[in-house]
């Protein structure tokens, strides 16, 4: 959780990114911004930190290990050690930025880069490299009261609701890359992710978060690519399984994995199976299960939709399961027709 509400932003600067594609350049501001307006200030900050409700944390990186040799980490180092160059620095980061947006997928939009001090996360104080950019304008009306009359205009701004792109590079855990927030909301296309690996260079920070949703992650991919082909599950079978992990992951503090492969599978032979195919996971993946971690309630929130099956018939009938596999049936009639008996307590 981020707390914001006495934080300063000391520093804002912003400059024009253009396309790359089209060889626009950067058009960078010959001075900072000055902020005298308390309440502009503020919305300003609900736009750096309000998308980032229960926070996924990332760290920069680098292809050698060697952290330091990140640009964008020598930059925040830098700035961090020496804010007063924060309007310098804000323009490396757009030429770095502009360097790395080759692709031609990418727009052209204006860069904040901001300075805040005082930001409060996970019982930490600390300072706070703010760095969004910003490809989409929204259209607004604007009121104008003139006597009994009003005038109507419009006008394109940016929604402090809705993020493009951003990055928060907090001032803690310097040597292994700094504790970071980013994301990226305005191209999704594989191709087009320049933002977090180009740009920032982001592998995700080995926390209990990651942990978290590593393990739910590999638990639905367990079930899709063995255990339906292999042992002939029906959807009711399977929402058994994920209401099993998801009573242990809500009801449990710390993590065991053989607890939760005995809770969430039962079976001894599928069990095995599991541990079987952790490795061929975590090599795909390029991670590392821990089989102890402190389960993360946000990370089990935010991964709910795994936990929710659908029984799709046809073109008709649309049932989500939750749980309890013995109030549902599933069978085939004489002439070969399926069915499914639902049994219920109360119609609601």
């Amino acid at each position: 959780m981020i707390h914001y509400s006495d934080a300063r932003l000391e520093h804002l600067s912003i400059h024009f990114i253009g396309s790359h594609a089209d060889q626009e350049g950067i058009i960078c501001s010959e001075q900072k911004l000055q902020l005298q307006n308390e309440h502009l200030q503020e919305l300003i900050k609900r736009y750096f930190f309000d998308s980032f409700k229960e926070p996924e944390f990332y760290n920069l990186a680098f292809s050698t290990g060697e952290v330091e040799m990140n640009p964008m980490h020598q930059l925040a180092s830098t700035l961090f050690d020496n804010p007063g160059a924060h309007h310098e620095l804000s323009m490396q980061i757009a030429k770095y930025l502009y360097d790395n947006s080759k692709h031609p997928n990418i727009k052209s939009g204006d860069l904040m880069v901001a300075y805040v001090e005082d930001v409060l996360i996970e019982d930490e104080l600390v300072e706070a490299l703010c760095i969004f950019k910003s490809e989409n304008k929204e259209p607004f009306l604007t009121l104008n009261a003139k006597s009994n009359d009003y005038d109507l205009e419009s006008h394109e701004g940016i929604h402090i609701s809705k993020l493009d792109k951003a990055c928060v590079i907090f001032n803690t855990e310097r040597s292994d890359g700094f504790k970071v927030i980013a994301l990226d909301k305005s191209n999704r296309q594989k191709e087009a992710q320049f933002w977090i690996s180009d740009f920032l260079s982001l592998a995700p920070r080995a926390d209990n978060y990651y942990h978290t949703k590593n393990y739910i992650q590999a638990t639905k991919n367990f079930i899709d690519d063995r255990v339906k082909p292999l042992y002939d599950i029906d959807k009711g079978d399977e929402a058994g399984v994920y209401q099993r992990s998801k009573e242990y992951l809500k009801n449990t503090e710390s993590f065991d994995e053989q607890e939760y492969l005995q809770q969430t599978f039962q079976s001894e032979d599928v069990i095995q199976a599991f541990t079987e195919y952790k490795a061929d996971f975590e090599e795909e993946k390029n991670i590392k299960l821990s089989p102890q971690f402190d389960i993360h309630d946000a990370a089990i929130k935010n991964q709910s939709k795994v936990f929710k099956s659908v029984l799709k018939l046809d073109k008709n009938f649309h049932i989500y399961i939750h749980g309890d596999r013995t109030k549902i049936e599933r069978g085939k009639e004489d002439d070969g027709r399926k069915y499914y008996k639902v049994y219920y307590e109360e119609e609601k």
